[in-house]
């Protein structure tokens, strides 16, 4: 069992002043209790600083969303005023000024290349982050959107220039439009209605329909999804991952009897070979490591390429964290923790072989990255100084899971 001797997640209490304003006064348990996957939740000036951004910590403006939806790593959408969808990446050239009305364009997982966006996503990591999915943004000319539709996960809506009208029902007719690229409600009678402002948050839980659109030009929205794990796609790796690892034996039933009825399955037969099938199903162990480590998985964007020719040595490797350099976890990299497995990337991690006290201590080494996305020059320090665990973080850096 791996004992911690140094707690190393936060309180809540050190999200609550970012958490009490981006949430209206309530307490990230209090907002957790009350609209969680329950109901919406509207907060006027949740990050007042973006209604006159000082220098250095505006939100991404037009000029960085194109230049986002360029991007051949990201995932892209551009929707006309018809509805009709394009996927990118785009040149700037293929999409229209900003002048013309009725268009838009959403770029995914911005947090897996922009540095601004994973710092942004901190403010929410009260909620667990094996649920947080990404940071989407959306530009959009003056009547832009995508339509009324429902979405299957909760998301944080927040303006970050310009003005978009949300129209909100949480009672609705399911029926979808037909001949259109986008699932839009066939009929929509909003139940509230609400015109968004640079700094303003609308929260909406799954299952509740709702529609913006931009007020005049150059309208930017913040969307913050949450990931829901798939359990048949989990359940199919757990289930191949356990067979890829088993050996068939011939069957034999040497106990088999004659019979003047060969339409009927004798019963041994048929429990023997339901035992034999039964046999090869994963354990609940198993599942749950393929849980943790599907839910390590990291965004469709982010690839991790083997080792080039200029990587360090180990040597120089535990010279530089020797020197003061700090460890990083990569854009995109998601390191998840259950009991005592520790899952990145979707793999989970083995520590077993090492010793207990260092296996400990490297758990809490990987925690405090994972909690924190750094590791100081005294950590760093310490993992230079033990060769087993520098060798675990330098298949990390190998693997490009980590930078330094």
């Amino acid at each position: 069992m791996i004992k911690k001797k140094t707690p190393v997640p936060r309180s809540l209490a050190s999200f609550s002043k970012t958490a009490l304003q981006c949430l209206g006064g309530l307490t990230p348990e209090r907002f957790m209790r009350d609209h969680w996957q329950k109901k919406p939740l509207v907060v006027r000036g949740a990050f007042p600083s973006w209604q006159m951004p000082a220098k250095g910590s505006r939100p991404i403006n037009k000029d960085d969303v194109f230049a986002l939806s360029a991007d051949e790593r990201l995932p892209s959408r551009f929707v006309n005023s018809s509805y009709e969808l394009r996927h990118g990446p785009f040149r700037r050239r293929q999409l229209p000024s900003l002048k013309t009305p009725g268009w838009t364009v959403l770029v995914q997982q911005t947090n897996a290349v922009w540095p601004a966006s994973e710092a942004f996503l901190d403010t929410f990591r009260f909620i667990p982050s094996c649920r947080l999915d990404d940071l989407m943004v959306s530009l959009a000319s003056d009547q832009g959107g995508i339509g009324a539709h429902v979405d299957s996960y909760d998301v944080f809506l927040i303006q970050a220039y310009g003005c978009r009208r949300w129209e909100v029902a949480e009672t609705f007719q399911p029926d979808i439009q037909d001949g259109l690229d986008l699932k839009i409600l066939k009929r929509f009678k909003p139940e509230a209605i609400y015109d968004m402002h640079p700094g303003d948050l609308l929260y909406l839980p799954p299952g509740v329909a709702h529609r913006g659109t931009a007020q005049g030009t150059n309208c930017i929205t913040y969307s913050v999804g949450f990931r829901a794990a798939n359990r048949l796609e989990i359940a199919d790796e757990s289930f191949m991952a356990h067979l890829s690892g088993l050996s068939d034996s011939p069957w034999k039933d040497p106990w088999l009897k004659a019979t003047d009825r060969p339409s009927r399955i004798p019963a041994r037969l048929l429990k023997t070979m339901t035992d034999r099938v039964m046999a090869c199903l994963p354990t609940r162990q198993q599942v749950e490591d393929q849980v943790v480590a599907s839910l390590s998985e990291p965004a469709s964007s982010v690839y991790f390429n083997p080792p080039h020719s200029n990587a360090k040595t180990l040597a120089r490797f535990r010279a530089d964290l020797q020197k003061g350099c700090e460890i990083q976890l990569r854009l995109g990299s998601r390191i998840l923790i259950a009991g005592r497995r520790i899952a990145m990337n979707g793999e989970i991690m083995s520590l077993s072989t090492l010793p207990k006290a260092l296996e400990s201590k490297t758990a809490e080494y990987l925690e405090v990255l994972a909690e924190r996305r750094r590791l100081d020059s005294k950590y760093c320090n310490a993992i230079a100084l033990n060769p087993l665990i520098l060798e675990i973080f330098y298949k990390m850096y190998l693997a490009e899971f980590i930078v330094i």
